[in-house]
């Protein structure tokens, strides 16, 4: 029995033993595992952890990158200004660094004072100091300033391409335009200074200073041309003098690649002292008109159901269409814009004259169908893809709910609402051949600090939407246009261009604005090296000069003229540019005049003419009698 109890108790002191071995083993085990752990697994992390107990940082803004012109020329940039600040802990003479940084900085010695007498581990003194001033706040060896760079983002043209470069919030991120849209690219990465500091932040004596340098962004080479830019910005700053409207907008695309050249708006704001104190209007002045709104194109829409009609064999050139002022669909009276009517025409003619009549037909012969596809086709039921932020879409009746009167309406630009990139990419297709075209305002982004190209645009032909042939016809037939009709006031000697006027009502709560027009025209240039379209837009010009003849057409000519000049295109002069401008004269009185005496004299001058209003005696004119005038002209008579 003793030698049992024996046995028993060495038995249970050995599995004691084994017990608490294997305890020991164990946690043994799991000190060297976490310690394999932390060294291998967690020593970057530790690393970052402990160096930033040891160090303070200030931090160095990264220079946003350049937006420049297809030749190079700065449209926005970034120049460096410095934050200084201190840190109190490591300043060892608090009445030297109070006066030299009042006096450099031009700050309140008493406020500077109670700032870095506090405790804390780093106050911010000032903002925008230029570098001479940090280089004599430096230059004076004071112990506990320091530095950090800032970026200050500015346009060397300030009110110039406002909606187009866009602008950057306080903290430097793109908010607009382009600076925003390509924000990713512009921003760059900012870098930072690192110095050795005890517990309480003071700065170790012999300690080492670590510079980790920012990298600047991207420079944004874009498809815009300065020189015409500032070609258009005249013009528009004139139609904006001249008619005081609502707003004006005028883009240049080359209808062949898509490349935006030139695109301003009115009114605008200074890119360097952006109007933040008035949201609502800062809102409405930075957003552009020309991809963020749509409207009622009216006549220049003509230009696509015309290309739709004959390339769908729907009508031909010399059909004939009999316009007696107005015309009944649907049991509803539609009004062609001479209530008189143009009596019976050519669809050439109808082209020409802008008969809504020639029009309306037009498309209730191409069909519902066939017109809705050749719009799909053209891109007006989605946006172009242009790069820039708040492109809209074009707004169109749903095919399934589209009447025959709808249809009427729609063939000469009423019922439907496009954006103005959008008429202009429709219609370029339209000119340049027959296909689709994607408009673009980025080259490519070139990364300075590599020297590569980081990202790139590239033109590529679009998908056919037109035959060649049909395009050569609508070339011909909108050539007339400018020659003979509403156009002639975009007529440049020398020169081939072809376009189309508009004059479009404008609508308020479903009714007609009386007095309210949209002004416009739309003009292209036929000239190798200068494949360029160009759409004019006035909104509400004031008084009775609306016609986009009067008012539009002459201002694109003025652009035209001025890139002809600058591209150095020579003009090729022929006997019918003498026949269509003729000698200056000056206009005699139309006034007192019934409207058939002035139609006939004005027919024999070779002057097109606008009428306003319903009566039958002219009762004043534009331009005013004794005016120098030439056959490309147009005149108002007010009846």
């Amino acid at each position: 029995m003793n030698i049992f109890k024996t046995k028993l108790r060495n038995y249970n002191t050995r599995k004691r033993f084994f017990v608490l071995l294997l305890v020991v083993v164990v946690m043994f085990v799991a000190v060297f595992g976490k310690l394999a752990y932390v060294m291998l697994w967690q020593n970057s992390e530790l690393q970052v952890k402990a160096l930033s107990q040891w160090l303070r940082d200030v931090p160095n803004e990264a220079a946003r990158g350049q937006i420049v012109d297809r030749n190079g020329e700065v449209l926005a940039d970034t120049s460096t200004l410095y934050t200084i600040y201190v840190r109190p802990n490591s300043v060892t003479d608090k009445i030297a660094v109070a006066n030299v940084l009042s006096n450099v900085l031009e700050l309140d010695h008493k406020k500077v004072t109670e700032k870095i007498s506090k405790h804390a581990s780093e106050i911010t003194i000032a903002n925008g100091v230029t570098k001479d001033q940090m280089t004599l706040l430096f230059s004076s060896g004071l112990d506990g300033i320091y530095y950090g760079e800032d970026n200050l983002r500015y346009y060397p043209y300030g009110d110039f391409m406002s909606q187009l470069l866009g602008f950057t919030s306080s903290d430097g991120n793109g908010q607009t335009g382009l600076e925003a849209y390509y924000d990713r690219y512009l921003e760059g990465v900012d870098g930072k200074i690192l110095t050795e500091t005890d517990l309480v932040g003071r700065e170790v004596t012999n300690g080492t200073t670590y510079y980790v340098p920012s990298i600047a962004g991207g420079t944004l080479v874009t498809t815009v041309d300065t020189t015409i830019q500032r070609i258009v910005q005249m013009a528009v700053n004139k139609a904006m003098t001249v008619y005081n409207p609502k707003n004006v907008a005028c883009v240049v695309m080359n209808y062949k690649t898509g490349e935006i050249v030139a695109l301003a708006e009115a009114p605008s704001f200074d890119l360097n002292n952006v109007p933040r104190d008035d949201i609502a209007s800062l809102f409405s002045m930075s957003r552009s008109t020309i991809v963020s709104n749509v409207y009622e194109p009216g006549s220049t829409f003509k230009i696509l159901t015309a290309a739709i009609a004959l390339d769908t064999n729907s009508v031909t050139v010399d059909q004939r269409f009999y316009c007696a002022g107005s015309q009944v669909v649907d049991g509803q009276k539609i009004k062609c814009w001479k209530t008189k009517g143009h009596g019976s025409i050519t669809f050439a003619e109808g082209v020409e004259k802008s008969c809504n009549v020639v029009f309306m037909n037009s498309a209730m012969a191409v069909g519902t169908t066939n017109f809705y596809k050749y719009l799909r086709a053209f891109g007006l039921t989605e946006k172009t893809g242009i790069d820039m932020a708040g492109e809209t879409s074009g707004i169109l009746i749903n095919e399934s709910s589209v009447k025959v009167v709808d249809l009427a309406r729609i063939g000469f630009g009423q019922a439907i609402a496009i954006s103005p990139i959008e008429l202009l990419c429709s219609t370029s297709a339209v000119v340049n051949g027959g296909t689709k075209v994607t408009p673009r305002i980025l080259n490519y982004v070139y990364d300075t600090a590599t020297s590569t190209i980081i990202a790139s645009s590239q033109s590529s032909k679009g998908a056919r939407i037109i035959s060649e042939q049909t395009s050569a016809t609508m070339r011909e037939l909108l050539k007339a246009v400018v020659t003979k009709g509403s156009g002639k006031g975009a007529y440049v000697a020398g020169y081939d261009i072809i376009g189309k006027t508009g004059t479009a009502q404008k609508y308020a709560n479903g009714i007609i604005a009386q007095g309210k027009y949209v002004s416009s025209f739309l003009g292209y240039s036929l000239e190798e090296g200068a494949e360029y379209g160009v759409l004019f837009i006035v909104d509400e010009p004031e008084g009775y000069v609306y016609y986009g003849s009067l008012v539009a057409a002459p201002l694109v000519g003025e652009i035209f003229q001025g890139i002809f000049n600058y591209l150095d295109i020579e003009p090729n002069y022929t006997a019918e540019d003498k026949a269509i401008i003729g000698d200056k004269f000056e206009l005699p009185s139309f006034e007192g005049m019934t409207l058939n005496q002035a139609k006939n004299a004005l027919t024999k001058l070779g002057l097109y003419f606008e009428v306003s209003g319903d009566g039958n005696v002219v009762k004043s004119q534009f331009p005013v009698v004794g005016a120098e005038v030439d056959k490309r002209n147009t005149v108002l008579l007010i009846t």
